[in-house]
C-alpha cells in the first residue's frame, strides 16, 4: 500500500509548513499593511490620556504609510528627544491584517516613529501626515479652544461655553479649526454667601479682549463694558444675577485666534447687614441708616430720638432711612437700636457736634424789604413753596454724585443768624447764597423733577427739585426760569440763570438741600463737607 507524501516525508511536510506560516508572519508582521487595506487609525495622546478613534481615506492611508517608513535613530535619540513636543500612542487598524502598534514622538521639525514589535526608533522621511491630520492636532499648545476657569475663594468653577469659533496655525502656515474641545463638568449656576467672594479669569492664553455683561435680578443691566481686569464684578445683593463673557484673541502675532462665548449666573445669598450712621456728626449733616440682604418677610427696626418718625425706602438690595440734622438739631449723644422685627436689636452711640454758625448782618434797600416781606408774600410762600416740599418720590431719581449747581463767591454760610437792618430775624439762612454775575446758568445738581417753576414775592423766581425718596434742591432768585413743572431734568441740565429777584441784596442764587422740609448742609451732598468761608475759593471758584 503506497504511502502519501506526508506520511512518507513527515519532516519536509512539517518544514513545509513552518515556511508557509512563517511568510504569512512576515505578511502579516513585517510587510506593510497595504493602503487600500487600512481602515483606521486610534490615537492616544500620553499627556492627556485622551483617545480618539480616525477612520482613514485612501488618500489619507497612503501619507500614513509614508511617514511611517523612516531612517534609524541615531543612538543618542533618547537624550536629543527628552524635550519633544508630544508623544502619542497610535493603533493602526487595517482589514485582513492584525493591528499593529507604534509610539509616535514629535519635535517641532521631526517626527520619531517606534514600532512596538521592533522597539527601534527612526525618523519619518514624510512626517506631513502627522502635522496636519486631526488625529494629531495635540502637537499644537493651541490646537483646542482654551479652558475657561472662574477661581474662587475655596474652587475653581468652569462656566458653559454657548458659542466656541476658535482656529490654529499648522506648522505650514494654513490655518484649521478647532476639532477637540476639552469637556469639563460645567457650573451654570454658582452660590455666593460672602459679600467679600472674588471671582478671578484663568485662561491661556489669556484673551486680547473681554466683554462682560452682567443683568442682576430686577433685570436691569449693571455693567455692560469691556473687562480692564481679570477680576469679575460682583454686585451684592441677594438672588441671581446672570453674566455673559465674550473673549476674543486677535493677535495677528499668534498661531490662534477666535472667540468664546461664555454664560452662567451667581446665586447671591447673603446674610443681613447694618450700615449705621455715626459715631460723630456734625449739625447740618443728614445721617443715613441702611439694611441690606434681608429675607423674605423680616422687617428692619431703626429706633433712635433725633426725629419723630422713620421712613424706609427701597434702595437695591434692602431698605434705606434718612434721619435729617439741621441748625435746631441738639448736640449730644444719641443711642441709635437697630436690627430685624422680632429678635434682639443691637445698640450704638452717635455724638453730634455743634457747629459754630456765623452771624450775618445784612443792610437792604426799605422798599425792597416792603415789598418782599409782607403777608400777601406770606401767604403766596405757605400756599406754593411750603407743600411743594411735603411729598416726594418713593423712589431715587438719580444715581449720580451730586454737582455744584453754579460756581462764585461765597456770601452766605448754611445755618447763618441774621440782622436784617440791625434788626435780629427768627429765622436760619436754610442754604447756601453763591454770588455770580447776573445771567450766569444754573444747573440742576442732580436728576430730578421739577415740582415747582414759580415767580414768588419773597424767593423771586424759584425751582424746587425732588430727587426721591424724600431729597430735596432749592434755587432762590433766579433772574430766569428756564424749565418747567413736572419735567423729569438730567444732572448738569440747566434750569435757570443767576439773579436778584425777590427779596435779595445783588444777583446771587441761593440753593437749598432738604430731606422734605428739613434744610440741611448743601457742602455734605457735593463736596462731602460744609462748604464754608474757608473752602469756599476751593470748592466755588469758577474754572478760568
Amino acid at each position: 500500500m503506497k504511502q502519501n507524501f506526508a506520511v512518507r516525508y513527515p519532516w519536509i511536510t512539517l518544514a513545509f509548513i513552518m515556511m508557509i506560516t512563517m511568510m504569512i508572519l512576515l505578511v502579516l508582521f513585517i510587510f506593510p499593511v497595504p493602503a487600500s487595506l487600512v481602515s483606521g487609525i486610534t490615537v492616544v495622546h500620553q499627556e492627556s490620556g485622551t483617545s480618539r478613534y480616525h477612520s482613514l481615506d485612501y488618500d489619507d492611508a497612503t501619507a500614513l504609510l509614508q511617514g511611517l517608513s523612516g531612517d534609524s535613530s541615531p543612538e543618542t535619540w533618547e537624550e536629543e528627544w527628552s524635550d519633544s513636543m508630544a508623544s502619542f500612542t497610535m493603533t493602526l487598524h487595517s482589514r485582513w491584517f492584525p493591528n499593529r502598534q507604534y509610539e509616535i514622538t514629535a519635535s517641532m521639525d521631526e517626527i520619531l516613529v517606534t514600532r512596538r514589535t521592533s522597539r527601534q526608533p527612526s525618523l519619518s522621511r514624510h512626517p506631513v501626515f502627522f502635522y496636519l491630520h486631526p488625529a494629531f492636532e495635540a502637537l499644537y499648545a493651541h490646537a483646542t479652544p482654551p479652558t475657561i476657569q472662574l477661581q474662587g475663594a475655596d474652587n475653581v468653577f468652569h462656566p458653559p461655553v454657548i458659542q466656541n469659533e476658535w482656529e490654529f496655525q499648522r506648522f505650514d502656515g494654513s490655518w484649521t479649526k478647532a476639532s477637540q474641545v476639552r469637556d469639563f463638568s460645567h457650573d451654570d449656576v454658582l452660590p455666593v454667601d460672602r459679600s467679600h467672594d472674588r471671582l478671578r479669569l484663568n485662561l491661556d492664553p489669556y484673551p486680547d479682549q473681554v466683554w462682560l455683561q452682567v443683568t442682576d435680578p430686577s433685570g436691569a443691566i449693571r455693567y455692560n463694558e469691556v473687562l480692564e481686569s481679570s477680576t469679575l464684578p460682583i454686585f451684592p445683593y441677594n438672588g441671581r444675577h446672570d453674566y455673559q463673557l465674550e473673549f476674543s484673541w486677535t493677535d495677528d502675532e499668534q498661531s490662534y485666534r477666535g472667540s468664546i462665548t461664555s454664560a452662567f449666573s451667581l446665586e447671591m445669598n447673603l446674610p443681613p447687614e447694618f450700615q449705621v450712621p455715626g459715631p460723630h456728626a456734625l449739625q447740618g449733616e443728614m445721617l443715613v441708616f441702611h439694611a441690606r440682604h434681608l429675607p423674605d418677610g423680616a422687617s428692619p427696626v431703626f429706633l433712635h430720638s433725633l426725629t419723630e418718625q422713620v421712613h424706609f425706602y427701597p434702595l437695591e438690595d434692602g431698605v434705606v432711612a434718612y434721619i435729617p440734622t439741621h441748625y435746631g438739631t441738639s448736640p449730644g449723644e444719641y443711642v441709635l437700636s437697630y436690627g430685624l422685627e422680632g429678635e434682639p436689636l443691637q445698640e450704638t452711640t452717635i455724638t453730634l457736634h455743634p457747629r459754630d454758625f456765623h452771624i450775618q448782618y445784612l443792610t437792604i434797600d426799605t422798599g425792597v424789604a416792603a415789598t418782599t416781606r409782607n403777608e400777601e408774600a406770606a401767604a403766596m410762600t405757605a400756599k406754593y413753596f411750603t407743600p411743594s416740599r411735603n411729598h416726594s418720590n418713593p423712589e431715587r431719581y438719580y444715581t449720580e454724585p451730586f454737582i455744584i449747581p453754579v460756581k462764585g463767591r461765597l456770601t452766605t454760610e448754611f445755618g447763618e443768624t441774621r440782622y436784617v437792618n440791625n434788626a435780629p430775624t427768627s429765622y436760619r439762612h436754610s442754604g447756601l447764597d453763591i454770588a455770580a454775575p447776573t445771567g450766569t446758568p444754573v444747573a440742576a445738581t442732580n436728576r430730578g423733577k421739577v415740582v415747582l417753576a414759580m415767580d414768588l414775592i419773597t424767593q423771586g423766581k424759584t425751582v424746587v427739585i425732588d430727587h426721591g425718596q424724600g431729597l430735596f434742591s432749592v434755587y432762590f432768585h433766579l433772574d430766569e426760569l428756564k424749565t418747567v413743572e413736572n419735567k423729569v431734568v438730567e444732572r448738569g441740565e440747566i434750569i435757570g440763570t443767576v439773579g436778584t429777584t425777590g427779596f435779595s441784596t445783588g444777583p446771587h442764587l441761593h440753593f437749598t438741600m432738604s430731606h422734605y422740609r428739613h434744610n440741611l448742609e448743601p457742602g455734605h451732598f457735593l463736596v462731602g463737607e460744609p462748604i464754608t468761608y474757608q473752602n469756599a475759593v476751593h470748592y466755588l471758584a469758577p474754572q478760568e
